[in-house]
């Protein structure tokens, strides 16, 4: 950043939507419709506070391209359908309401099998909470059971946002043009890889620790000052806990409750082709409610 105009300075917004949605999801009502955010209109708040708190580095700085990682689950594994369902509203009134300027970044699921750890005296616990025991095959059997059980787990998102942030600040190092990415549709629902997209700083919205030495990389060699936004309810994490001498131009910061209410998406959006989607819904059909007569 050193010698760059102030007016050509971007700072680029990355967000690690597994670490900001699922937290949000296993609260109440009030606290799970936080996860309706505008990335672009939070990305803007914080481009503002960083340069108010920070100006040695931040000062100056417009908000660049805003990346949102997540991923995509495949039609052969097991799916919640309401889940999948509520997903695409939200990232269909997203790219509507931002006009394609939050860039959606799919990763993907795989099938993995799990070997578990059970001691016998654990057994009577699990058939009380209503799992079946082979009691026959058990009656000389070993002490310890290893069950075998098959999860999915997401796949090449973490990675996918670090390479992205290393990348752009090697770019903006470099001198190359910052690009205004603008996605079309239907590529938000289906984009497997982020657009280049040069920076001269950046946010990274995760509380995963897996991000720090990306953050590391693009302060210290390529001259990119890195802010670690822990969105609530996330407390996040000491610099010093993890580093030894934490490096020069990477902070962490906290982003209020409140401040993620400010950034909210609209409760009511209605489509190019006609669809309403509507923020009641999305939590009525989380939350299992019934719909009300006659909507």
């Amino acid at each position: 950043m050193p010698g760059k105009p102030a007016a050509d300075r971007r700072i680029n917004l990355y967000i690690d939507g597994y670490n900001f949605y699922v937290p949000l999801s296993t609260m109440n009502e009030e606290h799970y419709e936080l996860c309706w955010c505008d990335f672009l209109a939070l990305g803007k708040a914080l481009t503002n506070r960083l340069a108010a708190e920070r100006p040695r580095d931040f000062g100056g700085c417009t908000l660049g391209a805003v990346k949102y990682f997540t991923a995509t689950i495949p039609e052969n594994m097991p799916r919640d359908l309401g889940g999948i369902d509520r997903k695409y509203h939200w990232l269909d009134a997203l790219h509507h309401h931002t006009r394609g300027r939050v860039e959606i970044i799919h990763g993907t699921f795989r099938p993995r099998k799990r070997r578990f750890y059970i001691e016998r005296a654990e057994l009577d616990g699990l058939a009380r909470c209503g799992i079946p025991i082979d009691w026959d095959r058990l009656t000389a059997g070993p002490v310890t059971f290893h069950p075998q059980l098959r999860i999915h787990e997401e796949k090449q998102t973490d990675v996918m946002l670090g390479c992205s942030l290393v990348t752009d600040a090697a770019l903006g190092r470099a001198g190359s043009s910052a690009n205004s990415m603008i996605q079309k549709a239907p590529q938000h629902r289906s984009n497997t890889r982020p657009s280049p997209s040069a920076c001269h700083a950046a946010v990274v919205v995760s509380a995963d620790i897996d991000f720090l030495p990306a953050a590391e990389t693009a302060a210290t060699v390529f001259g990119c000052p890195v802010a670690v936004a822990f969105t609530f309810p996330h407390t996040g994490y000491r610099l010093t806990d993890f580093v030894p001498g934490p490096p020069h131009h990477v902070f962490t910061l906290e982003v209020a409750e409140n401040e993620l209410r400010l950034a909210m998406l609209p409760r009511q959006l209605v489509l190019p082709d006609g669809r309403k989607i509507e923020l009641q819904k999305i939590k009525n059909s989380h939350f299992g409610h019934p719909r009300p007569t006659g909507s």
